[in-house]
């Protein structure tokens, strides 16, 4: 395993979340059942006091020390310090770099401390569990600048927002502008909105689970190649399922599934695409409503309205002249008609109670902000539509968000004291989370700069750079 550049805050947060690991084992093979994690420690000693841990059987109390690796305990003196002297386990990420001269975790009195190598026994990715923790943050997580940030003057924290969320938007459209140009060079002008609005659509609807697979996907499908061949929906989920994976040793049998299959035989040899697995696609800890199937059933009907009625069109004609913005949005999205099976269904050959909405009013609002409107602030500019141009900034500047705020938003709104009134300071907090907070990058914020100026700043939680 490459030796990612973990910080010991980072690693605790992977300590605390049971789900992120599982069938712990110390380096003597002896088993380890957490009882209680105790209490997070923020002086001086070990990390957590209190604990209860059951390690080959016998049950002890006492404190746990996180490492980012085994020699870390002896480089930082621990041996020698009476406030480490009840630590009954050493939980390191890593073993030791250096095997030869690695020695185990030592107490006074030359007491073995039992040690886990945490990265042995991860259920998933540490790339994945990065994605999870920067998108689900701690409640115990602390700004570096908490409490000292409430002397700042507002106007100062204000403007600094601001401009975090033009950079944002900014840096979406340039991220949308790139592939809009790929994609001219694949199918030209005719349809490179259209496949656009498609594919960064399809990864919104991904969630965090599923959004890079359903990318993918949907990359997979080029509308040039469908838009003259099919004109019914079932098709187009024929398509979508087919390339997804889902088809492929499907056991169940009715009506819907063997014409979705017979649909597929016949466009898998037009579209000459390679299928992805369908083990790619995550459904742990999800909610049913969220499965990656009930998703491509709507990706599947989307692209039929895409292909079919015009739907680009209409969502610009919607920016040109709503009155109110996000629900005519939420009134286009939700009126777009999925096929009947997934109506009572959430898995194939699974039939469940008839329900629900397939797409709810928070994820439409989190398309409408993340993907419709960088991609018709491009879209503007390219046709030199002021008003509409203005209309999208308008939104995005004035907009109240009251709904939907995901939990960096709270934490953020909290810890700075301040409270947003936009769509544009949401997304202004947000990317002050991620590109600085969590970064470390404290001399480089406007708010950071005045709270500690030259003084040093504690170690904030420095997850990883990729």
């Amino acid at each position: 395993m490459k030796r990612l550049n973990l910080n010991e805050n980072f690693i605790c947060r992977i300590w605390e979340e049971n789900s992120f690991y599982k069938d712990l084992r110390t380096t003597e093979e002896e088993q380890v059942v957490i009882l209680d994690y105790g209490r997070k420690n923020f002086d001086a000693g070990p990390d957590y006091r209190d604990a209860r841990v059951s390690i080959g059987g016998k049950i002890y109390t006492g404190s746990v020390e996180i490492h980012r690796s085994e020699n870390d305990w002896h480089q930082h003196r621990h041996k020698g310090d009476n406030k480490y002297n009840d630590v009954i386990l050493h939980v390191a990420f890593y073993s030791s770099e250096d095997e030869i001269s690695s020695a185990p975790a030592i107490a006074k009195r030359s007491r073995r401390i039992p040690t886990v190598y945490l990265s042995e026994f991860l259920t998933r990715s540490i790339h994945e569990i990065w994605r999870e923790i920067i998108e689900n943050p701690s409640p115990s997580f602390q700004l570096p600048c908490f409490e000292q940030n409430k002397s700042v003057p507002r106007f100062i924290v204000k403007e600094w927002i601001e401009n975090l969320a033009a950079k944002r938007l900014m840096l979406k459209c340039m991220r949308m502008d790139e592939r809009l140009r790929e994609l001219h060079i694949i199918s030209g002008d005719d349809s490179k909105w259209e496949q656009a609005l498609f594919e960064f659509t399809c990864e919104a609807l991904g969630y965090s689970k599923n959004k890079e697979q359903m990318l993918a996907l949907s990359r997979r499908i080029q509308l040039k190649d469908i838009s003259n061949i099919a004109q019914d929906v079932l098709i187009f989920d024929s398509v979508c399922f087919g390339l997804a994976g889902f088809l492929n040793d499907l056991r169940f049998k009715d009506d819907y599934i063997i014409r979705l299959k017979s649909e597929w035989n016949k466009m898998k040899n037009v579209l000459m695409k390679e299928t992805m697995n369908k083990s790619e696609w995550n459904f742990f800890r999800l909610r049913p409503q969220n499965f990656p199937t009930v998703r491509i059933a709507y990706a599947a009907a989307l692209l039929y309205e895409i292909s079919n009625k015009d739907f680009f069109k209409r969502l610009i004609r919607t920016f040109e002249t709503s009155q109110d913005l996000v629900s005519d949005i939420e009134s286009l999205m939700k009126d777009i008609e999925i096929s009947p099976y997934w109506k009572n269904h959430f898995m194939f050959g699974k039939v469940t109670p008839s329900t629900r909405n397939v797409i709810g009013s928070e994820r439409i609002i989190d398309i409408l902000v993340n993907v419709f409107l960088p991609l018709v602030r491009l879209y503007s500019g390219e046709e030199k539509n002021r008003n509409l141009e203005s209309r999208v900034e308008f939104f995005y500047k004035n907009k109240q968000q009251s709904r939907g705020r995901n939990e960096v938003v709270r934490v953020m709104e909290k810890q700075l004291h301040y409270e947003i009134n936009s769509v544009s300071e949401e997304q202004g907090l947000i990317h002050l989370h991620n590109f600085f907070c969590v970064r470390g990058k404290c001399k480089d914020c406007e708010i950071g700069k005045s709270v500690f100026c030259d003084e040093r700043v504690k170690e904030p939680l420095k997850i990883i750079l990729y």
